[in-house]
């Protein structure tokens, strides 16, 4: 049992403060102050991703890691998280955000890509329809 508390307050030690530099970098991002600074598909795309990442860590977090700990046991052996449609919708949206967040990687990946292959062409490609387009496609393609 003193392993298993030690194993919680570590994942906690360095889980929470990751989690909040994450946020402050997002929050960072969409600061109406930087926002010349950050006006690029990139950042965009990082700040998709990074909405992504959080959302997915907190889910997968709350509903597939604590349940590993004994003393959540009572909790998640409760009524509540019995084989239901809220389960597997819970289920089914943690899977959806890993697969966000591997489009949403490939989606990055291309954007680079474009920027070291087509120097000239990047931002004709990347401007209004590209990331509209890459956005909808990684929201709607799961």
């Amino acid at each position: 049992m003193n392993a298993e508390i030690a194993m919680f307050a570590v994942s906690l030690l360095y889980g929470i403060p990751s989690f909040l530099l994450y946020v402050v970098i997002l929050f960072q991002l969409v600061r109406p102050k930087y926002q010349k600074h950050f006006d690029n598909p990139f950042f965009y795309l990082c700040f998709l991703i990074g909405v992504v990442d959080c959302v997915g860590y907190l889910e997968f977090y709350l509903f597939l890691n604590l349940p590993t700990y004994s003393f959540f046991s009572s909790f998640y052996g409760s009524s509540i998280f019995s084989p239901s449609p809220l389960t597997t919708g819970i289920y089914f949206s943690t899977y959806l955000f890993t697969y966000l967040q591997l489009f949403g990687n490939c989606f990055l990946t291309f954007n680079r890509f474009t920027c070291i292959v087509f120097p000239l062409k990047h931002n004709k490609i990347w401007r209004c329809r590209s990331s509209t387009a890459s956005t909808r496609f990684l929201f709607t393609s799961p």
